[in-house]
């Protein structure tokens, strides 16, 4: 039951659109409209992916149900989840372009995960349920009105278009080798210290500095319950075991939070702790020449304390093996995907890019 779709003719199909949608000559507006309306901030990163795996599939056979989730519900579905895994997402690393959600299987997820076929889609989110419904009247359009291979190619040329233009400007941030150290510290500080989601663009900030040092570096979303160890942002060893734990803080931070975190570190079996902190209401930890030191006897760990961005930032460029052409060219990018990583807001994340108009 169901249609396998050759891996060999989607990926054929896929690079075809690519190219059609790079010329951009003659597509249907109507398709980039929603492309471009998938891509809002409110928007589920899982509809793009979505939309150009259903799309591909109906290029390949005109006999495909748009709206499979599994192969298994008809003689006309598809598996949208292995189509996305084998040919969408890898394509899309090679062509670079950017299909909104991050992630090898991007529709392993809600709303998608738990059925068949959309039609048994009954629980979505209030904030998602307009976007979804887009999302699906598109499909049943493409089935009712009889969509060719010709005219689903066509439209997926559409959204890859939009999908292009994402991969694009995130690829702008990859520019930063002309701009000096000084220039990047300044800008990273003010870019992290305004505008919203300060505390996640802080953690990303954390993670994509730490990238330039240690080979493995993790990065928790924020109020994640499922935490393993304390911190926000920790360097592993190969074992997968933290070398470093680092908690990262939008708001002032105590001596006996710090000293609460330093134990938790201790207790975890964690040979290393720092803090990052950057807040205007924030007292100075280090100005006792003793209380950090105290700290370090009591538990027998390095404890490492940053109270501004700019403060973090200089060390990574004093400590790094990297020289500094490599860290600013490498940075800028990793901060983006950062960002991505912890569901940073499309805005703010288009804001960074921003700065680096360069490529």
């Amino acid at each position: 039951m169901g249609i396998r779709i050759d891996k060999r003719i989607a990926e054929h199909v896929l690079r075809e659109s690519f190219l059609e949608a790079v010329e951009g000559v003659g597509l249907p507006e109507e398709w980039v409209y929603l492309a471009q309306l998938l891509r809002e901030e409110k928007a589920p990163r899982t509809y793009t992916p979505a939309l150009c795996v259903a799309l591909l599939a109906r290029a390949c056979n005109p006999a495909v149900d748009p709206l499979s989730i599994k192969g298994e519900y008809s003689n006309r579905t598809y598996s949208h989840r292995n189509l996305a895994h084998g040919v969408l997402v890898p394509l899309s690393v090679e062509l670079g372009f950017d299909l909104k959600a991050t992630g090898r299987e991007p529709l392993n997820n809600q709303p998608f995960f738990r059925y068949d076929h959309y039609s048994e889609i009954e629980r979505i989110q209030n904030s998602a349920r307009p976007y979804f419904i887009r999302l699906q009247d598109a499909l049943e359009r493409v089935d009712a009105e009889g969509y060719t291979r010709r005219q689903a190619q066509s439209a997926l040329a559409a959204v890859l278009t939009v999908c292009i233009d994402a991969g694009r400007k995130k690829r702008r941030v990859v520019s930063g080798s002309s701009i000096v150290e000084t220039s990047l510290i300044f800008q990273t500080e003010s870019f992290v210290t305004t505008g919203s989601g300060i505390p996640r663009k802080l953690q990303a900030c954390v993670a994509a500095a730490l990238d330039m040092t240690y080979p493995e570096v993790a990065s928790r979303r924020l109020n994640d319950p499922s935490r393993d160890f304390p911190g926000d942002v920790h360097a592993l060893r190969e074992d997968g075991t933290p070398l470093l734990a680092v908690e990262v803080r939008g708001k002032a931070v105590t001596l006996q939070e710090l000293e609460q975190f330093v134990r938790s570190v201790a207790a975890a079996n964690i040979p290393r702790a720092a803090l990052v902190v950057h807040a205007i209401d924030h007292r100075s930890l280090l100005a006792s020449d003793t209380a950090i030191p105290k700290l370090e006897d009591n538990y027998e760990r390095v404890v490492k304390v940053s109270e501004s961005v700019s403060s973090f930032m200089r060390d990574l460029f004093v400590w790094s093996s990297r020289d500094a052409v490599e860290i600013l060219s490498s940075f800028p990018d990793g901060m983006y995907k950062r960002m991505a990583e912890i569901e940073v807001s499309q805005h703010e994340m288009d804001r960074w890019a921003d700065l680096f108009p360069d490529w």
